[in-house]
């Protein structure tokens, strides 16, 4: 997959999780490279085979250290045998850098090895890693050649805690501000999810107003007809003629509030669409340039556009969201396209709906998916001339 059109199309927890755990390889060449730097390795003056030994020892300790680090980036926990591996490398470490001939670098390569040892710690935390670095930084200023100056036992245990705090705090912080980001991302998925289940509940409350009204009257007239029929009161015809009028009329009313006739229209469904998709935390680019249409074209353009918004929302983890609605050669083409699509393309019941309902018109509706990307599209004939009429936002792109 093209490098960039993926870092265009994840979201921000995928960006910045690449970019912590990209900061994570130079673990992997700091303990060579305090080792190549001693002067006594750089003169030759420690064997070959103690410096090789030397040098794996430390790549060891932060090729272990680096993973653990990452685990914990990508939001696996470290568990008690992960805790056991890393205390029982840094021992082994310690044991091996103790035993080697290696004169006064013993000193930086404990403290590398204290080093690799703090970073996986420091995500736990400040009341994990202090006590810790302490226990560090006081067995190896005693390791080190301060018998002859025991004046420079305190500042070089203070230049090695703060050290070895500075390396478990760098990586406390990726941790948490991955932590962070994961969080919002979530946040925004139940916000999304929070704004369908609304709209659910607005239908259905709209549905329950007009069906329940009109079914509690068709209850109460059917009981009074039955009752004067049983009575033989002429009155009976009367109040079966009230029942059949209401029943027709909830029916009517019931088919505009599924169709969307009351309430939906093509402006308002972009507008309504931008504030969704920004809710979502999808970035919207939306453009529209449409004549004078038909109430029947034009709401069925609004239609698409709706149920195409809808489906971006909660069938995908788009990060962006292109809508252009146009009116050439006497069509509406309308167009939706998202960069969320992780998986194999389906053609769910909305999509089947939608396409019934523009047959009628003599519509087309059809999708498809490439490079990641799912495209819907739409063409509706349209009757008059077409006029520099926006039906959104005058024509011009509006960025969300």
């Amino acid at each position: 997959m093209n490098p960039w059109r993926w870092w265009q199309s994840t979201d921000d927890l995928g960006r910045v999780t690449l970019y912590t755990r990209s900061s994570i390889l130079p673990l992997l060449v700091v303990g060579p490279l305090v080792i190549a730097s001693v002067p006594a390795v750089q003169r030759g003056e420690i064997s070959e085979p103690v410096v090789i030994t030397l040098v794996a020892t430390v790549v060891g300790m932060s090729l272990l250290a680096a993973f653990l680090v990452d685990r914990q980036v990508i939001g696996r926990a470290l568990g008690r045998p992960h805790l056991t591996l890393l205390a029982g490398a840094a021992l082994v470490a310690t044991v091996i850098v103790s035993l080697l001939p290696i004169g006064n670098i013993r000193g930086p390569a404990l403290l590398t090895v204290a080093a690799f040892t703090m970073a996986p710690i420091g995500a736990f935390g400040s009341r994990f890693y202090v006590p810790i670095g302490l226990a560090f930084a006081g067995a190896i200023a005693l390791q080190s050649n301060v018998r002859d100056q025991p004046e420079q036992l305190v500042p070089l245990t203070v230049q090695m805690v703060l050290l070895l705090y500075v390396v478990a705090g760098t990586a406390q912080l990726s941790v948490w501000l991955v932590n962070v980001v994961r969080r919002l991302a979530d946040a925004d998925r139940t916000r999304a999810e929070l704004a369908v289940a609304e709209e659910r509940l607005r239908f259905a409350r709209d549905l329950h107003d007009i069906v329940g009204r009109d079914l509690s009257a068709i209850a109460v007239t059917s009981d009074l007809v039955a009752e004067l029929a049983r009575r033989g009161r002429p009155e009976a015809a009367e109040r079966a003629e009230e029942v059949r009028t209401i029943a027709q009329e909830s029916l009517r009313q019931v088919r505009e509030a599924v169709r969307g006739y009351r309430t939906i229209d093509l402006r308002t469904e972009l507008e309504g669409s931008a504030a969704l998709l920004r809710s979502a935390g999808v970035k919207s680019r939306m453009s529209a340039d449409v004549g004078t249409l038909p109430d029947d074209v034009r709401t069925a353009t609004a239609w698409v556009v709706r149920e195409g918004v809808t489906n971006v929302v909660r069938h995908s983890n788009a990060t962006l969201c292109r809508i252009e609605v146009r009116e050439e050669g006497g069509t509406v083409h309308v167009r939706l396209e998202n960069d969320g699509v992780s998986g194999p393309l389906g053609q769910g019941s909305g999509l089947v709906g939608l396409a019934e309902r523009l047959r009628p018109l003599g519509g087309e509706l059809t999708s498809e998916q490439r490079d990641g990307s799912f495209v819907l599209r739409a063409e509706i004939p349209a009757a008059g001339a077409p006029a520099a009429v926006s039906g959104a936002d005058g024509g011009r792109e509006v960025r969300a």
